[in-house]
């Protein structure tokens, strides 16, 4: 309880098609409850003033409960793809020195990326993120660059003694979390349910072709596995680029407005529509529907990575004159977290 670690970061990203935009800021890991084997997380974003991020990715905490004891099998590696040189040495971060190894990968003779990581050998008070100290990537091209940097600022150690009140699951970051989505087209209807998951350091995902009846989401074997550290650096680089909500091309027309319903709920929605781009066909248009609010009540308990995408996408042929047709859809049907009600809060709609 109260184990703490935090880090600022940087990305930037500049392109010919696109311009260039940066994000930096402040990020927070912290142990706000321990009810073993779970503790729960607060994962807090803030600018290098302290004040709440602007970007609306970045903008509210998350909550992230996670079962502590052992780590999930097949482990990701730091630095993905190709050879990767592994040095140990002693780095200083935080304010002491570290026995560190660093994964290195450097293929900017080759127009591609080079990237470092630095951790800590025994993890220690950084066991939250593996025991990461620093990250570094840089992709350099003609007319395009993006560089990105995680570092260690400070450490906190808490209390032992388990404590604290799980907090509710308005806004998780995915793990503790459920949803479904139902896909209707002329070969007929599919339904699918992601599970969302979170071990020792890593978070996990698996996707049922099917929701399963009656059941919860225990069952991670053979779930994809992603380091908690890869999480937050994904949710900072995603955050780059957005200036607008919903996200749309630079120059792409305004989206209109509407309601989308889900369960007993009409949320307000952006519907942004888009040439199809998996075919040449121009009048095959894609409807996205993106919440105008993605901290609306309506959608308490949905995890990240459904609330940030589009709730709804529908497909139709535009004619050039009359209706449109209906060609498929897809949009998210329900949602809610699988643990036990007496260890976490429930959001099941």
């Amino acid at each position: 309880m109260g184990d703490r670690v935090e880090y600022v970061f940087n990305a930037t990203v500049s392109g010919s098609n696109w311009g260039g935009s940066s994000s930096a800021g402040q990020l927070f890991v912290e142990v706000v409850a321990v009810q073993a084997p779970w503790v729960w997380l607060s994962i807090r974003i803030t600018r290098n003033d302290g004040q709440p991020h602007p970007n609306p990715f970045l903008s509210h905490d998350f909550v992230l409960p996670m079962r502590m004891g052992q780590a999930p099998p097949n482990l990701p590696d730091p630095i993905k793809d190709g050879s990767t040189r592994i040095t140990r040495l002693w780095a200083f971060a935080a304010g002491q020195h570290w026995s560190a190894r660093q994964f290195a990968r450097d293929d900017s003779v080759g127009d591609g990326p080079m990237q470092q990581r630095l951790y800590a050998t025994t993890p220690g008070p950084l066991y939250l993120t593996n025991g990461l100290l620093r990250i570094y990537f840089g992709a350099v091209s003609p007319g395009d660059y993006a560089i990105h940097s995680l570092t260690l600022v400070s450490f906190q150690r808490g209390s032992g003694a388990p404590q604290g009140t799980p907090p509710a699951m308005d806004h998780p970051w995915g793990p503790g979390t459920w949803y479904e989505t139902r896909e209707q087209s002329s070969r007929g209807i599919f339904e699918r349910q992601v599970c969302l998951g979170a071990e020792q350091g890593y978070l996990l995902r698996k996707i049922w072709p099917r929701p399963q009846a009656g059941k919860r989401c225990g069952d991670f074997q053979g779930a994809a596995v992603l380091s908690l550290e890869d999480a937050l650096l994904n949710l900072v680089n995603k955050s780059v680029g957005v200036s607008i909500w919903p996200p749309r091309a630079p120059g792409a027309p305004l989206s209109r407005q509407g309601h989308l319903q889900l369960g007993r709920d009409s949320l307000p929605v952006w519907f942004h529509e888009e040439p199809d781009p998996m075919t040449d066909e121009s009048l095959k248009v894609n409807v996205h529907g993106f919440a105008i609010d993605v901290w609306s009540p309506v959608l308490r308990g949905l995890p990240m990575e459904a609330r940030f995408n589009a709730l709804s996408v529908e497909t139709v042929w535009q004619p050039w004159a009359g209706v449109h047709h209906f060609n498929a859809s897809s949009r998210l049907s329900s949602w809610g977290t699988w643990l036990e009600p007496s260890e976490l809060s429930t959001s099941a709609r």
